[in-house]
């Protein structure tokens, strides 16, 4: 192509001029963002992208949302099920003080364990979570790269993530502003 298109041309370079450090698009990248974008096929992909992403980052909330609650019951469940036995216990004529200590600290126990159960879930749960976006990212970086967006490819320095970041914000102000 000859030049930078007038349509998209003048906010990519207006945006460029106010880039973070290191982000800043070449001549070149500017010439072929604007021209990439000029059939509206790449805010289709972005748009697409941003869908499956929201519907993954929706499930997985509500499947960490729901683990905590089935902890949460789980902790009441088993306050519940001690206050009854502790009631029958102290209610008992042959009860021993000693039997009262032992059992504050059987049902201590238990729930200490009940709270490492939930805590080494979330966390692996998280982890999860991590791997489940780096992925994401990874997918979002070769459609990006087939559409061919400069400045798009698989990358996990930060750098580079931090530019990717914002020739997408270029891209949809774009979106936002010209359709």
């Amino acid at each position: 192509s000859s030049g930078i298109n007038a349509e998209y041309g003048g906010t990519i370079k207006g945006l460029n001029s106010n880039a973070p450090p290191g982000c800043s698009l070449s001549y070149a990248e500017i010439e072929k963002l604007s021209d990439c974008l000029q059939d509206g096929t790449v805010f289709g992909i972005l748009s697409e992208l941003k869908e499956i992403q929201d519907i993954m980052l929706n499930n997985l909330h509500k499947e960490r949302t729901n683990m905590v609650a089935n902890y949460s019951r789980r902790r009441e469940q088993m306050d519940n099920e001690q206050r009854e036995e502790y009631e029958m216990m102290i209610g008992d004529i042959n009860f021993q003080p000693a039997e009262e200590e032992r059992m504050i600290r059987s049902f201590n126990d238990k729930k200490k364990a009940l709270e490492t159960e939930e805590s080494d879930a979330l966390h692996k749960y998280d982890l999860k979570i991590l791997q489940q976006l780096d992925k994401q990212v990874d997918d979002q970086q070769n459609y990006l790269n087939a559409a061919q967006i400069p400045g798009m490819k698989r990358t996990t320095d930060s750098a580079e993530l931090k530019r990717q970041m914002f020739i997408l914000k270029i891209i949809d102000t774009l979106q936002s502003t010209h359709t």
